[in-house]
């Protein structure tokens, strides 16, 4: 609780919620301010009697978010939220379940509070108060409503998105340490449940994917995860090496040769020959947003959901970083842009992650692209980072300079008369990056003691006409590479299928920490001779599911089969039925977090 937390974060708490907290005045001010308007322009006084009676609401509102959520966090150690708002569909449920001294602190600071802020809005904001309710002259009236109306308009619309920042303001955007309490007491409470109202209503109050009775479908996805026993083939040397994530952004197993694709980075291929190589990977995800919790907490996602979107869920979610955390290991996760980017930074923190780094704490005379810095010099940064961590370690790097706009330094080429000539040039430029990194890592005291994990966090388009719908579209590379990989295991290539989200569970049952790795209920471990080999997939209208008997490709929308490469119609109709049931088990599961 916050006796435990420093001052100094409480206090840093305070500043770095400001925009969050300002984004919510802009919300709140925004009606009152064009009735104001309405009333210089229209002469109507009960403009601004509705005016006042909108501010008197918000005030109330406020009172009841701040303070409701103050005593929720005593229990539930999370802020106000839609779903525990549900409860209140049984006030006497809430009644019998609060003590009565938690009761009446409720009441007593709502009441409180509400009467200070209406007294003080009263004397001091009041709209009838500071504006002249007599005749005015008619011009000089109409400039004022003109005036006040351009103004008011800017400062809404500049306040609430939180700046002139490329990405709207989000609540991580107040998140600055490892601490959730603290992370959680920056965020404006009514903006929070604001925004969790809305998510809510898209994503929350019912499961959109409902084929099969619920106890039906987690029947079936149980079952897929089922094996026969419990068991792993080693091909680590030892069980503590370091493990360092490379999560490259957007790459498409079309453009790397030995995955099936083009010749277009043959430095990663060229890891991949010399470690283990995983040519069948598909991922849950198709934002990275989605991406990361599935490599890290073994999470998949499916249409239109990205559950660290609400921290509230995701600060739920296993994370292997935590896990290791009790066998001495730091961690750390180093990114060259801006982490709000679908709340990752909320859920980095949250994971407690010892060492976090983004574009913003980085010296600010490096080079930057639109999106932060390039892969040429964050590699440099990621390396001194690896330096100064104390083994063992568990890092990762989320990499940026093959996400659209492609700004790149360097000259652009035409590689493919395409499209996506310049995301083609973005992978050589990274795979050049890459080299120059493990040039240098290969000189540091660590790395023969440790294994590198590269793999995408989600597919993109490529040179290939793929739909979005085909597996293949969505297929990732997976390399495990390092001089920790046992001699007899290195170049080998598996061709088996799997998921993006099977990573967590295969490298703990690596390490032997089997009891960690079955929290990771929707990873499996590949090592184990045998699991079912299957992976599912989605896409923003669609999903899939892909298995050694073939694949299938579905749209939602339409309720169409698009892609069908099985055998025969009993294979095409048991791949889809375990997609269906997958995606509607995984939904169920995120919308109850």
């Amino acid at each position: 609780m916050l006796k435990d937390v420093p001052a100094e974060l409480i206090y840093r708490s305070l500043y770095k919620g400001f925009r969050l907290d300002l984004s919510m005045v802009g919300y709140i001010t925004a009606l009152p301010f064009l009735l104001i308007s309405a009333y210089y322009l229209l002469k109507k006084k009960l403009a601004i009697q509705v005016a006042e009676f909108i501010n008197f609401s918000f005030i109330i509102m406020y009172v009841l978010a701040f303070v409701g959520e103050a005593c929720l966090y005593r229990e539930w150690r999370s802020k106000l939220s839609m779903q525990a708002l549900q409860h209140f569909a049984h006030p006497q449920e809430v009644l019998k379940s609060a003590s009565f001294g938690l009761i009446i602190l409720f009441a007593g600071l709502t009441s409180a509070l509400a009467f200070i802020f209406i007294s003080i809005y009263r004397r001091k904001i009041s709209f009838r108060n500071n504006l002249p309710l007599h005749e005015e002259i008619t011009p000089l009236r109409l400039w004022k409503g003109l005036a006040f109306f351009a103004i008011s308009v800017v400062f809404s619309a500049v306040s609430i998105r939180g700046g002139f920042q490329a990405i709207p303001i989000q609540s991580c955007d107040a998140a600055f340490c490892s601490q959730p309490i603290v992370n959680d007491a920056a965020v404006n409470p009514l903006w929070n449940i604001t925004f969790d109202f809305f998510e809510y209503e898209a994503h929350s109050k019912e499961n959109p994917f409902k084929d099969f009775d619920q106890k039906e479908a987690d029947e079936i996805v149980k079952n897929m995860y089922a094996a026969k026993s419990d068991s792993t083939v080693q091909f680590l040397d030892n069980k503590r090496p370091n493990i360092v994530f490379i999560i490259i952004e957007s790459w498409s197993a079309n453009v790397l040769k030995g995955f099936g694709g083009d010749d277009f980075a043959p430095f990663t291929d060229s890891l991949a020959n010399a470690g283990i190589k995983f040519t069948k990977i598909y991922p849950p995800a198709y934002v990275s947003d989605q991406g990361i919790p599935a490599i890290l907490s073994g999470y998949p996602a499916v249409s239109r959901m990205s559950i660290i979107a609400q921290s509230e869920k995701s600060v739920k979610l296993p994370c292997i970083n935590q896990d290791l955390k009790n066998y001495g290991y730091q961690s750390g996760f180093i990114f060259g842009g801006d982490l709000n980017y679908g709340n990752i930074r909320s859920y980095i923190y949250n994971k407690k992650f010892d060492v976090v780094k983004e574009e913003r704490d980085w010296d600010s005379k490096l080079p930057r692209g639109k999106l932060g810095i390039h892969e040429a010099d964050m590699q440099v940064q990621y390396l001194n980072e690896l330096n100064a961590a104390k083994p063992p370690f568990v890092y990762a790097w989320f990499t940026l300079s093959t996400h659209m706009p492609y700004d790149f330094p360097g000259k652009k080429k035409e590689l493919v008369k395409h499209k996506e000539n310049d995301y083609i040039n973005s992978i050589i430029y990274a795979d050049n990056a890459f080299r120059q990194f493990f040039a240098e890592a290969k000189k540091q005291p660590w790395y023969k003691n440790t294994l590198f994990v590269l793999v995408s966090d989600h597919s993109h388009a490529s040179h290939k006409h793929q739909s979005v719908f085909d597996p293949e579209y969505h297929r990732i590379p997976l390399i495990f590479f390092g001089e920790v990989i046992k001699k007899e295991w290195r170049g080998k290539e598996i061709n088996s299928v799997f998921s993006q989200a099977d990573i967590s569970a295969t490298l703990l049952a690596q390490m032997g920490l089997v009891k960690e790795a079955k929290q990771y209920s929707w990873s499996k471990n590949m090592f184990d001779p045998n699991v079912n080999h299957f992976a599912y997939f989605c896409s923003f209208e669609g999903c899939g599911m892909v298995s050694e008997n073939g694949c299938v490709g579905y749209q939602h929308t339409y309720n169409e089969l698009i892609i069908n490469r099985t055998a025969n119609k009993n294979a095409t109709d048991s791949l889809l039925r375990l997609a269906k049931a997958y995606q509607q088990s995984v939904y169920e599961d995120y919308r109850l977090k």
